[in-house]
Order: structure tokens, then sequence, then C-alpha cells
């Protein structure tokens, strides 16, 4: 099957069973996954990351991610009318540098984190059909990012930047899986500094 074809297949297959799991508001108590990563509480984070080295990337010449870094924090909003508590919410910063690429910075992407509906791991997608990564955590304090399962993810050089402007990371030989290490809470931006 034609990658474009296969890519498209599992992202519909995603959109509508495995992956059923629409990020939107959590509600207390049923943070599932997600608390595995960041306890549920105002302004908690983590982040994780890893630089590939030369010896890795000559291992595999067709892997474009050079260095990935992924951010999840847990943020409560001011209550209103519908959240008289405040919405809670599980958001996302995905950023990702790319070989022969003269970027000065990485490329990004945001969005929002659900669990996912096996309660083994967790969905974070970009809006409006963005894309999305599934996140796995182990018990080494690693984590694995899934792009194969989805299958692409939208970025862009900056946020709120031009949708023109946007690149597709996608699923291809060498970029499926990424293992990554959490960093201390020291280099790990508070959601507001993102």
């Amino acid at each position: 099957m034609p990658r474009l074809a296969s890519q498209s297949l599992a992202l519909v297959l995603c959109l509508f069973s495995a992956c059923d799991v629409a990020a939107q508001a959590i509600e207390p108590g049923k943070e599932g996954e997600l608390a595995s990563f960041v306890s549920p509480q105002a302004g908690a984070r983590a982040c994780f990351r890893r630089v590939y080295d030369q010896a890795h990337l000559k291992g595999h010449p067709k892997q474009a991610v050079t260095e990935m870094q992924f951010r999840i924090a847990y943020y409560i909003h001011d209550p209103d009318e519908f959240a008289p508590k405040g919405q809670r919410n599980y958001y996302f910063q995905l950023l990702a540098k790319l070989r022969d690429t003269k970027q000065a910075k990485p490329l990004s992407a945001m969005g929002e984190c659900s669990p996912t509906a096996d309660g083994k791991a967790i969905f974070c997608g970009v809006d409006c059909d963005g894309g999305g990564v599934k996140v796995k955590r182990n018990d080494a304090g690693k984590i694995l990012v899934d792009l194969e399962a989805i299958g692409r993810l939208r970025m862009t050089a900056d946020c709120g930047e031009d949708e023109d402007n946007a690149f597709e990371l996608t699923s291809g030989t060498d970029d499926k899986r990424f293992l990554l290490s959490q960093v201390p809470d020291s280099e790990c931006p508070a959601y507001d500094d993102w």
C-alpha cells in the first residue's frame, strides 16, 4: 500500500477506533495514565529530551529527527459558568530539530493530551487535524513517543505561525518511535513560558 494511503488509513482508524480520545477537559479523578506523567496539581509539569549522537544517526541514515523534546503540563483554567472549579487540561509541546536543515530553533507542535481508551498510554494531538503522537511511560523514567501510531504531526517554526508554512513530520523508516529521558525540573519550563 502506498505510504500516503497507509498513513491516511491509520489516521482514519485512529480517529474512529483505537484513539477515540479527543483531547478535552479532564475531570478530577479521571486522569488515568496522564497522572503517571504529571500529577493533577496546578503548575505540575515534566519534560523529556534526547539529542541523537552522530553514531546513532550514522546507523539510522533515514532518520530526519536529530533532537526531540516533549513537554507536558497540567493546567487549571479560571472558574467560569461551565467549570465552576476551573476546567482542567493536560497540554503538551513537542519540539524537534531535523537533519539537513538550517533552522535556527526547533519546530514546534502544541495541543492537548488525553488517556488512550486502553489506559496504557496517552494521546497528544494538535487541533484542527494536525495529527498527534501516542506516548507511553516506562519504568526507567523514560517515555516512548510513537509517531507511527498516528502517522504525522503538524509542526511550525513558532507558536501562532501561519499554517501555510507548517511542516508535516511523518513516520518514516527511521522516524517511528523516539525514546526520551526525563530532564531535571530546572530544565523544564513552566507551561506559561513555552
